[in-house]
């Protein structure tokens, strides 16, 4: 079978943006274990960062491998039937920056 170079090209932007979000993840559980003291790795707040980490990893991972529930995610999304807006917070100056995925 020929591919296209449309085709390869969106295989190695999804092998990129998954190789990005694990990056991500790997990042927040550095900075999880930078910012919590040694003496408090056992304390409550990190342990649930900890959940929250692999729960998020394995969570996408069984998305990409569901590939029915994908492809019907993948349609409400790009109708507009999923809330893809997180609203992050500055506990600087209370407000909010909220980041939308672009869908194309």
């Amino acid at each position: 079978m020929i591919e296209s170079n449309f085709t390869i090209n969106l295989k190695e932007k999804a092998n990129r943006n998954f190789e990005n979000i694990k990056e991500s993840i790997k990042g927040l559980y550095e900075i999880l274990n930078l910012t919590i003291p040694k003496d408090h790795k056992n304390s409550i707040y990190y342990e649930i960062g900890l959940e929250n980490l692999s729960a998020l990893y394995q969570n996408l991972l069984e998305l990409l491998l569901n590939d029915y529930g994908s492809r019907d995610f993948i349609k409400r999304l790009k109708n507009s039937e999923v809330e893809v807006d997180i609203p992050f917070y500055d506990s600087h100056t209370e407000e909010s920056e909220e980041y939308n995925c672009s869908c194309d």
